[in-house]
């Protein structure tokens, strides 16, 4: 006799649980619409406002349509950081580059790999100085990349130019 009252309180508590789940889905819904025309609202004005300011994907290209030069040093280099809130020292090190070149671009034919190759103290003397401008307290990768592309870009007045992938990259 038990079993069965423990039955079937248990089945009127899963029946009650379901009935107010069901509630509180209804009543939430239009909370949440409203929440996510918002997000979508912010995300078109900030898409809008990236392509405006020019931002790297003011192009939609495959990945086989770059086309990618390698640079690679003799020794890996070495380049000192300004210095951080803690007053050290700090090093970033990298082993070399490598450049991504929109082949579609229509000044593609600027930066094709032999004109890349003789760009190259120019491309890391740009990559060098980024590098030397950050410290250790905000220094990334992605910074770095972002930041060296920027330049180049407007160094050399292209779009062609679209990536840059550092070997190696580490700092202390």
């Amino acid at each position: 006799m038990k079993k069965n009252i423990f039955s079937i309180i248990i089945t009127a508590l899963t029946v009650v649980n379901v009935v107010l789940t069901a509630i509180l889905f209804f009543v939430m819904m239009p909370t949440f619409q409203k929440t996510n025309e918002l997000v979508t609202k912010v995300a078109s004005v900030l898409n809008i406002e990236l392509a405006e300011g020019g931002s790297a994907l003011e192009e939609q290209y495959k990945i086989s349509d770059l086309e990618y030069t390698d640079v690679t040093f003799d020794a890996q280099q070495t380049i000192n950081l300004k210095a951080g809130q803690d007053g050290k020292a700090h090093y970033a090190l990298f082993d070399g580059y490598t450049v991504g070149v929109y082949t579609k671009a229509d000044d593609y034919d600027d930066f094709k790999t032999d004109k890349i190759t003789s760009y190259q103290s120019t491309i890391t003397d740009i990559i060098r100085s980024v590098m030397q401008s950050l410290s250790d307290d905000n220094i990334s990768e992605e910074l770095i990349k972002k930041e060296s592309l920027e330049q180049i870009r407007e160094k050399f007045g292209t779009k062609s130019v679209v990536e840059i992938t550092l070997k190696n990259f580490m700092h202390q």
